[in-house]
């Protein structure tokens, strides 16, 4: 059952602070008990956190118990609200997450080992992490695990915009945009997943891939006459392309159907 948030004007936490929106939407935090220091967790530091979750969420971090967790290496949906949330919290907070999509997560942190802002990265560091969300990302798609591999996809993008260019940069962007609109299309989000297939297009305008999604994305919203101008464009790279012919015919009996539905309507309206 999903769980009714107030507004985060009406909510107070225990030490009588304002509570934190996060900047996505995803949760309100509310101090439980106040930490000390000025210093908080980054990416990569290793948190020693007692996390209280129901067991039925979707979070692959333990709970329930004292644990040491890498902050950023969960691939679970509640894992990135985990993360955001460690990364404001100081040594020896306690917070709840109220999660706008329902339920809560109560995390008290007890310490953590200190790690790199991406500004004190070196340009192999930061090139290095974005490769390796990407690889991830790729072993989640494999797994079946689409949300998962989505949000590697789109943390490596992210990332990218901190790494300095290497010779590669241009190859590694496009593959993540289309990768991720690859993603977006399984999870039934083709907007998103046309706007991805169009920026890897702007780097590799040839790119089939990025043609082949993005037909699919337009056909999935029923810019029929946009899915079948790029299901033409990669039968025109690779003529032999079966599952662009295939989707292609299927796009042509539609727009054929809409057409001959559209002629009988205006029939019977002036006829």
């Amino acid at each position: 059952m999903k769980e009714n948030l107030l507004p985060s004007d009406q909510l107070r936490s225990a030490s009588g602070g304002v509570p934190w929106v996060c900047p996505d939407g995803t949760f309100v935090k509310l101090v439980l008990e106040a930490g000390k220091g000025v210093d908080k967790p980054k990416e990569g530091s290793l948190c020693q956190v007692f996390i209280e979750a129901q067991p039925d969420g979707p979070l692959s971090y333990p709970s329930h118990s004292w644990a040491e967790v890498e902050l950023g290496a969960g691939d679970a949906e509640w894992d990135g609200a985990v993360d955001r949330c460690l990364e404001t919290m100081l040594a020896g907070e306690r917070a709840e997450l109220r999660l706008t999509g329902g339920g809560s997560i109560i995390i008290q942190l007890a310490s953590f080992t200190p790690a790199k802002d991406s500004w004190e990265m070196s340009a192999s560091e930061k090139w290095n992490l974005v490769i390796r969300n990407k690889e991830r990302g790729g072993e989640l798609y494999r797994a079946g695990d689409i949300g998962a591999a989505a949000r590697r996809y789109a943390k490596a993008l992210r990332l990218l915009v901190a790494a300095a260019p290497p010779p590669d940069y241009d190859q590694i962007k496009a593959e993540l945009h289309a990768n991720l609109a690859a993603c977006q299309l399984r999870l039934r989000q083709p907007a998103n997943a046309a706007c991805n297939c169009t920026k890897t297009l702007a780097l590799q305008p040839a790119n089939t891939k990025a043609l082949f999604r993005r037909g699919l994305a337009y056909d999935a919203m029923n810019d029929l006459e946009g899915a079948a101008q790029d299901l033409k464009g990669v039968l025109r790279v690779e003529p032999g392309n079966r599952a662009a012919r295939r989707e292609l015919d299927r796009v042509m009996e539609r727009i054929k159907a809409r057409d001959a539905k559209l002629a009988r309507a205006m029939q019977k309206m002036f006829g």
